[in-house]
């Protein structure tokens, strides 16, 4: 329902209808709901809309068969383009000339899902997690321990662990430069900086966010994602409820937020 690389997915279909309403699942709703929440809440830095920058940049088709070639220009792209949900979740629209791209809160959002599908299924249910490539819904504490532990990587030191989390009931994200490069020389990237239409040039290598929930989370790291550690500090101040550890290309990882890191690791504080 919430790809693009499928033609015949309803986001497929939403974004071919050159501005008209289009029947959709119930599911694709939800999710335009919470990307439109995510736009709110971080101020535009997460922006749904980028698809069109996206494709631009190179980023048109799924990573394994990404040629090598050079960004095109973005024509007549604007951030913030409009995306309609009727009342009762049926239909949806976006403005003429947009176009959807859900991969920055889609595994989130389907992680919840999948988590809640299986409280239903089984209410006796205690505890239990869904991991999505990295991003992570929990449900409780696992059995015989107070909490889930999950081991952050070195995104500079493969194989090596910066700190371990401890967490009960809650959402992780990590979103970065790291990976999914592209383009000559890899340069490119796919995260999009909802004011140039480009490929950010700024921001860490590599961000972990730890929300209530997974869609949270991974809002909240695409957005951090593209921030400097000063706008990065004042987002997660804004927002009480998330904590980060924002990882630069170099030098000590920064702890925003009261990150919940098991007792004998030390990092860096954000002032």
């Amino acid at each position: 329902m919430l790809t693009r690389f499928d033609a015949r997915s309803d986001l497929s279909r939403l974004n071919a209808a050159g501005g008209r309403w289009v029947e959709v699942d119930s599911r694709l709703a939800a999710a335009l709901r919470a990307a439109l929440r995510a736009r709110r809440d971080t101020g535009g830095r997460f922006d749904p809309t980028i698809l069109p920058a996206l494709v631009a940049a190179g980023y048109d088709r799924t990573f394994d068969e990404l040629d090598v070639r050079p960004a095109r220009r973005v024509d007549g792209w604007r951030a913030g383009a409009g995306i309609f949900v009727d009342d009762d979740g049926r239909r949806a629209r976006v403005d003429a000339g947009a176009a959807v791209d859900l991969g920055g809160i889609g595994k989130g959002f389907s992680a919840e899902r999948a988590l809640e599908a299986m409280c239903r299924s089984w209410p006796g249910l205690r505890s239990g997690f869904v991991d999505l490539g990295g991003d992570i819904a929990f449900f409780g504490a696992p059995p015989g321990a107070s909490a889930w532990r999950i081991a952050v990587a070195d995104p500079r030191a493969p194989g090596r662990t910066l700190l371990t989390l401890r967490l009960v009931a809650a959402g992780v994200a990590t979103s970065g430069r790291d990976r999914r490069r592209f383009g000559p020389g890899r340069r490119l990237h796919h995260l999009i900086d909802p004011t140039t239409g480009a490929s950010s040039d700024m921001g860490p290598l590599a961000v972990t966010v730890v929300a209530p929930g997974a869609t949270e989370a991974e809002t909240h790291a695409t957005a951090l994602a593209i921030s400097t550690l000063e706008q990065a500090n004042a987002h997660v101040a804004r927002h009480p409820a998330i904590s980060a550890l924002y990882i630069p290309d170099a030098g000590q990882p920064v702890r925003l937020g009261p990150l919940p890191v098991m007792p004998q690791i030390r990092l860096a504080g954000a002032a």
